[in-house]
């Protein structure tokens, strides 16, 4: 940076992975339908946030589309909403779901004059003079880059401020074939920020050499592996007299959160108080329509108390609820020890088990033991 500039705020929002029109599976197809309406609505309030700050730049860091779900509707809501801002540039770095190749919207000419789509897995670099900034980044052509894009490289002008944006496995796996790039790459190359896109949670604010990078996660939660609301960050680049600062800033915008809790049950024997316990959660957290939650049971029960399968998330008030059984029946089970029955005979044949450290071994030899005790004592039970 030149010395004695007028200090000045560039604004910058970096998103990634909202996946428009992706199927839901495992949803109602009305409940499919709503949700993909819900990340539709997500969309639309984050551009309208991006029309009421002045964003200087949007950087979408890939997945905006599951592209082999992507219907025109979605598309004309995409370009009704670039056109609303025609004062924003927005880059467009296609991912693993939306990759290039398969994607009509990307290579129709339909989109507006701002919006660059990246089309090359190479480095491309976009200049914007009037900002003194430059975007770097590049694009998945397929679903599969195992190439480094940064490999190697350097910034090309340090006066100028170095932005990096893409979807990217940032010190992933070997053999990774999500564009797999190392933190190494990041303190050779020199940029001065770099957002990424590729993982639904988002990541703090990191420092690496004299840089900072970030994962925004995804615009929306769309399942129990992404946690929390969902979000973008605004991203504010002060430069003047001859420094430059940068400051990264979460917004939310998903209106969906799923929040899987663990509640521990042990010597239960009613359902009303499994009901209660729920609900106590559920209230004191505050849960309510825009919740889907995910419960855990956890702790020892009797082996003969089965927990219940039938709960609505009605009843609780929520969007979406799932309980999943991890009860042992280790409860009360002393006088199985010695019992010279079948009944002592299945307990001790599965007590090792049920006792073990493999959580996937203990819930088989529950299920198991419920199962035969039943079966043993004529009783039928739903699982």
């Amino acid at each position: 940076m030149s010395e004695n500039q007028a200090i000045r705020t560039i604004k910058l929002l970096q998103c990634s992975d909202i996946h428009l029109d992706t199927p839901f599976v495992g949803l109602s197809a009305e409940k499919s339908e709503e949700r993909r309406r819900g990340l539709r609505e997500s969309f639309i309030r984050l551009m309208q946030y991006v029309q009421n700050r002045g964003v200087d730049i949007v950087l979408m860091c890939g997945d905006i589309f599951d592209t082999d779900y992507a219907t025109n509707t979605t598309a004309e809501v995409l370009i009704r909403e670039f056109r609303s801002c025609p004062d924003t540039q927005f880059i467009i770095t296609p991912g693993k779901s939306d990759y290039y190749n398969s994607n009509p919207i990307y290579t129709s000419g339909r989109l507006p004059d701002n919006v660059k789509v990246v089309a090359t897995p190479s480095l491309t670099r976009i200049d914007y003079d009037e900002l003194n900034l430059t975007v770097y980044s590049w694009a998945f052509l397929e679903p599969v880059m195992r190439e480094n894009p940064l490999y190697q490289r350097r910034v090309d002008d340090n006066s100028r401020i170095n932005i990096v944006a893409g979807y990217a496995d940032l010190d992933g796996p070997i053999g990774s074939d999500k564009c797999p790039i190392a933190l190494s790459d990041l303190k050779s190359f020199g940029a001065d920020y770099y957002a990424f896109g590729s993982r639904h949670e988002r990541s703090e604010t990191v420092k690496v050499g004299g840089a900072l990078y970030t994962y925004s996660g995804s615009l929306e939660c769309t399942g129990f592996d992404d946690p929390g609301l969902g979000g973008a960050n605004l991203i504010l680049i002060e430069t003047g007299d001859g420094a430059t600062s940068i400051d990264v800033r979460h917004h939310a915008f998903g209106h969906m959160r799923h929040v899987t809790e663990v509640i521990d049950i042990t010597g239960v024997d009613k359902y009303n108080e499994i009901i209660n316990r729920i609900s106590r959660l559920i209230s004191e957290k505050k849960y309510g329509i825009e919740t889907a939650l995910r419960v855990e049971l956890v702790g020892y029960l009797d082996p003969r108390f089965i927990v219940p399968r039938n709960f609505e998330c009605e009843a609780f008030g929520l969007y979406y609820f799932d309980i999943i059984d991890k009860t042992i029946p280790l409860y009360g089970t002393e006088s199985f020890k010695n019992d010279m029955s079948v009944k002592g005979e299945l307990f001790r044949n599965l007590l090792p088990l049920l006792e073990g450290d493999n959580e996937d071994d203990k819930l088989i030899a529950a299920r198991a033991f419920r199962v035969g005790l039943a079966a043993l004592e004529g009783r039928e039970i739903d699982f």
